[in-house]
């Protein structure tokens, strides 16, 4: 409550930020250069869902389906690291029209769909997995619920935590430029994850790899600053998480959920 006698009000005078139009970033074809970053990406993306589901002991993986996949990079590098026998891909845009270098070899299935209903049957896949897809969602628990629909064993989800102390209104301002809606703390992904009514087994915060810290820099800038940060991360991953922008990744056991009294 404000008190009368304590003089205006104060304001923080933030700056308006600007929505493009949802998914303007993704459309169209990419340049050899976006798709090699795509593809050093993916593996990243790849390499931490493989390291929580082996902490899991998970067991075999059969049918695999990404919900968002793009143009298919992560989905790909899915095969390629073992993860699966069969291997589906949906987004809203017809990733079909524009197949990451290699998918169409892999005979990897990608198809569109209208972004609310998934067009599988309950528990169909063994493993679900949105990677960067839930900052672009206007409605995350029913874009949530519909993961947790079809997924029969584990659903994975990987999110950019871009809400630190060193956040600005301009960082803000260019994630929203590439469609990020949703902003992230390891904590507020639990909590989404949570009332969602699919509490995480774990939540984990991954570094890029020295790929992406390579990427657009010298090898000696990229070596101080993995150095930097992983120490960092190794040290405490709850401060490192509000000084820099790390990945999170979040293991739901689909099994467990639905054995559970109040279940999905």
């Amino acid at each position: 409550m404000h008190d009368q006698g304590a003089g205006p009000i104060p304001s923080l005078n933030l700056p308006q930020l600007v929505a493009p139009a949802q998914n303007q970033h993704y459309e169209g074809s990419y340049g050899d250069a976006m798709l090699q970053w795509r593809g050093i990406s993916a593996v990243d993306k790849v390499a931490n869902m493989r390291a929580m589901l082996a902490a899991a002991g998970a067991g075999p993986i059969a049918h695999v389906l990404e919900v968002g996949c793009g143009t298919g990079a992560v989905l790909l590098e899915t095969k390629r690291a073992g993860i699966g026998a069969e291997h589906c891909g949906i987004d809203l845009a017809d990733p079909s029209a524009h197949p990451h270098p290699g998918v169409t070899e892999a005979g990897l299935a990608l198809a569109a769909y209208d972004g609310m209903t998934i067009p599988f049957g309950d528990a169909s896949h063994d493993l679900v997995y949105a990677s960067h897809v839930l900052e672009h969602v206007p409605d995350e628990r029913g874009f949530l619920a519909e993961l947790a629909r079809v997924a029969a064993k584990w659903l994975y989800i990987e999110v950019p935590c871009e809400i630190h102390f060193r956040t600005t209104m301009r960082d803000l301002q260019t994630t929203l430029n590439i469609g990020h809606i949703n902003a992230f703390t390891p904590e507020t992904l639990a909590l989404t994850l949570s009332s969602a009514g699919l509490p995480p087994r774990d939540v984990q915060i991954f570094d890029h790899s020295m790929e992406v810290h390579r990427w657009r820099t010298s090898a000696m800038k990229a070596r101080a600053k993995a150095m930097m940060r992983r120490g960092l991360l190794a040290a405490s991953p709850r401060l490192a998480s509000k000084i820099f922008t790390y990945h999170a990744g979040a293991l739901i056991d689909m099994e467990r959920i639905r054995q559970s009294p109040r279940g999905v």
